[in-house]
């Protein structure tokens, strides 16, 4: 069981670092209408922010599993706080970006702000492997 929930935590690392990179490759562009494919960019959007909440989604819940099968209530130390404090950033910013997104397409596209949203997510995606490897070995 132990085997499965780290093959599973390891994959939706994968796919929500994936999803981050693929973001901030996106916001490299002026914006979804300035590319050559706008149809194509906006789909790609879609399809990176869906990925990167059903990744933060499984994080949680096999982190939480793992957390609670090898330390208890809590692992001590102050690089997993940090872990902690990081993870919420992404979720913060995972959470924000998919609640927001649909209002942003009926707008018009995503707002002069997101690529900053986007590099603080996937800083804190960085933060957070960072310290959970200090934290766990």
């Amino acid at each position: 069981m132990i085997v499965l929930l780290k093959i599973l935590h390891l994959l939706a690392l994968i796919f929500g670092s994936i999803a981050s990179l693929g973001n901030i490759y996106l916001g490299f562009a002026k914006g979804p209408h300035d590319l050559a494919a706008p149809d194509y960019t906006n789909t790609l959007r879609k399809f990176y922010r869906l990925t990167g909440l059903g990744a933060i989604i499984v994080l949680w819940i096999t982190g939480v599993m793992l957390m609670f099968s090898k330390y208890g209530l809590w692992v001590p130390g102050s690089a997993f706080k940090a872990k902690i404090i990081f993870a919420l950033a992404i979720t913060a910013v995972v959470l924000f970006v998919n609640l927001m997104s649909p209002g942003w397409a009926r707008r018009g596209g995503p707002p002069s702000y997101l690529p900053a949203v986007t590099w603080i997510g996937f800083i804190s995606l960085v933060l957070v492997v960072v310290f959970a490897v200090a934290a766990f070995g």
